[in-house]
């Protein structure tokens, strides 16, 4: 294959996994531990492999070796409210994946925040899972929640459900390590793209530790939400996007209101 055809190939990878809003990232460019740091389910790595000339296998194998494992989190219960419905008869139905812990028919949680920053106590009604209800859910599972004490209307994708005791603390700023993957120009104070983290779509404006951001370049910045806060903790993966710029971060530190 020649290396035009191979950079076609290349070109069309990347551009099927745009088009399902996924971000690639090319590993020969920004290395292993890139990847890994900034592999989710927005972040594709991309390995050029030969066959033939075994280019990139010993990169191929690291990052296998090295790749997180599957499967959800232990821990208290967490689920980030992907979408919401209606269900006549039942009430308010709230939709996601378990990040961490279990639920169970019955439980009282926490949702939130709302529009002022506050926690609303829930309590779940029922728990369907595959069209069909159970009595109870775990890590990783994609269920839909019934939640008695709470409106269709006033639930938003980008909460967060959490146990009754919690004491969870609204982020509207935080900071974070971003790489830059695809910019015209350069990042400075001010700029304000569309922050994807877990369920959250929201935008936000940046103020880089070094007054600005190239294409390529990884650097400190603060991210502030323009329209509310949302619950965010260190270690948390985003990626961000404006017009055709994009780039991945890792939040570090957080400031609550």
């Amino acid at each position: 294959m020649t290396d035009e055809r191979v950079t076609e190939v290349e070109r069309e990878v990347e551009r099927a996994l745009r088009e399902v809003d996924k971000t690639p990232l090319r590993v020969e460019r920004y290395g292993v531990d890139a990847a890994i740091e900034e592999i989710s389910e927005t972040v594709v790595p991309v390995v050029t492999t030969s066959a033939v000339t075994e280019r990139g296998l010993d990169t191929l194998d690291e990052m296998f070796e090295r790749l997180p494992k599957t499967g959800g989190e232990i821990g208290e219960f967490r689920m980030y409210i992907d979408r919401t419905y209606n269900v006549q008869g039942v009430g308010a139905v709230a939709s996601g994946t378990v990040k961490s812990g279990e639920v169970e028919a019955g439980d009282e949680l926490l949702l939130g925040p709302m529009q002022d920053g506050q926690f609303r106590e829930v309590e779940v009604r029922s728990i369907e899972m595959h069209y069909h209800r159970v009595d109870e859910a775990k890590a990783g599972r994609i269920v839909g929640i019934a939640l008695k004490g709470v409106r269709e209307a006033d639930i938003e994708r980008g909460m967060v459900l959490l146990p009754g005791d919690a004491d969870p603390e609204p982020v509207r700023e935080f900071e974070a390590e971003v790489m830059v993957l695809n910019h015209p120009t350069r990042i400075g104070d001010g700029y304000e793209p569309v922050v994807h983290l877990e369920t959250i779509s929201e935008a936000a404006k940046f103020y880089p530790d070094d007054g600005q951001l190239l294409p390529g370049d990884a650097g400190d910045t603060q991210v502030r939400f323009k329209f509310r806060s949302y619950l965010v903790e260190a270690g948390q993966k985003f990626v961000f996007r404006e017009g055709r710029s994009k780039g991945v971060g890792t939040v570090t530190d957080v400031r609550t209101d």
